[in-house]
């Protein structure tokens, strides 16, 4: 009897511990998606990719946000799979193809080859036009921005997508 007691208690010591796990999991997401999406805003202006290209600090802050944001996304990818591989859920399996998107299109290492180039382009435009400011400048700022906008926002639309799944599958909840 006192063998069966401790058993049932070291599985719901466990089980605890692994719904305590998740819903840090489903937290971390939600943090980092706000984060996100608030940086993204200030990516995807000149102005943004300028602060970007010249601040390491600013520079290194994004970088990490990214990489957090793919380490979470692989430790929820381990729970969904877990947790559904069973019952072939709908939802679960939408999550698990937009995690596959963000992990395997949108990496840190492809976010820094295109953030590269972006920067290149734009030290280009200061240095060639930006004392004079005239049309030509703002025309190549135009040409930058918009390029830079639908590269973080497909970014962000995958972010997105990840957070409001992780709501739906009522992850980390009691």
């Amino acid at each position: 009897m006192k063998s069966t007691i401790l058993l049932l208690f070291c599985l719901f010591s466990f089980a605890s511990f692994a719904q305590e796990d998740e819903a840090e999991v489903v937290k971390a997401i939600d943090d980092l998606t706000l984060r996100w999406d608030n940086e993204a805003e200030k990516l995807q202006t000149y102005e943004g990719l300028g602060s970007f290209c010249g601040q390491s600090v600013y520079r290194k802050q994004i970088i990490g946000m990214l990489d957090e944001i793919h380490h979470y996304d692989t430790l929820l990818y381990g729970i969904v799979t877990r947790k559904f591989s069973k019952n072939g859920d709908k939802e679960a399996k939408a999550t698990l193809d937009d995690i596959e998107t963000l992990e395997s299109e949108y990496t840190t290492k492809s976010f820094r080859r295109f953030i590269h180039q972006e920067c290149n382009t734009y030290n280009d435009i200061e240095k060639n036009l930006g004392a004079e400011k005239g049309s030509e400048y703002k025309e190549e700022v135009k040409a930058l921005e918009s390029e830079l906008k639908k590269y973080v926002k497909e970014i962000t639309k995958q972010i997105d997508l990840i957070d409001e799944h992780v709501h739906h599958l009522h992850l980390g909840e009691d």
